[in-house]
């Protein structure tokens, strides 16, 4: 049996150029001298916004940006939750209470998510809540639940600029609307009302769909 390797396509390349990105755009911040023991941009760091970038990379701009504009929104529900689960926990300061808290504010953000009909938002936004309570304590960390927003929402961006400014490998060729083209669509519209699950197979479709009319077009 013949052993095939995968190519190494354009959002392979988009992927990793949006990593590098995030990571230089945070780099200032890992090699500037600490402002004294109380330094509030310690804790800022390319982390979050790389893993941000990643997930909302997609084949098209198109997807990019639907899956952006949920997980930027995602991030500001949880981040939102957050701030008000620290607040009720400086007042209460009881561990058993904080993690009933925090569940809590989990059902809270996916309730919000369903609500204002953005399923895909659900996933980011009860990690950061998560993140929010459990990766830091002390008296900043309502200034660390901002770092974490802000990161997340850089790596969202950098993801839709770079796929937007990188060219796509196969450009459409006719303005027929192709196989692929209609999944994308179905997979927008599901966005808006199905569920995440629903979206992910939509997703998949029109990925599956681009590359069989992609090994069709070698071939003529």
């Amino acid at each position: 049996m013949k052993l095939e390797f995968p190519k190494i396509g354009m959002r392979m390349v988009k992927t990793a150029v949006a990593v590098v990105v995030c990571f230089f755009l945070f780099l200032p911040f890992w090699v500037r001298i600490p402002a004294g023991e109380y330094d509030p941009f310690k804790d800022v760091g390319p982390f979050y916004a790389c893993i941000a970038a990643i997930i909302c990379m997609q084949s098209s701009v198109k997807q990019s940006v639907r899956q952006g504009v949920s997980r930027v929104i995602g991030t500001c529900i949880g981040g939102l939750v957050g701030l008000g689960i620290l607040f009720l926990d400086d007042l209460i300061g009881q561990s058993v209470v904080t993690g009933l808290m925090m569940g809590g504010g989990v059902i809270l953000t996916l309730w919000i998510c369903n609500l204002i009909k953005r399923p895909a938002a659900c996933s980011i936004s009860c990690i950061v809540v998560c993140v929010v309570m459990l990766n830091h304590n002390g008296p900043d960390r309502y200034l660390y639940t901002l770092f974490r927003v802000l990161e997340t929402t850089v790596g969202i961006v950098t993801a839709v600029a770079v796929n937007h400014l990188l060219p796509d490998q196969h450009p459409a060729a006719d303005d027929e609307a192709s196989p692929a083209e209609l999944a994308e669509s179905l997979a927008e519209k599901l966005s808006d009302g199905g569920t995440s699950a629903e979206e992910e197979l939509a997703g998949d479709l029109a990925e599956r769909l681009q590359r069989e009319e992609r090994a069709k077009d070698k071939t003529k």
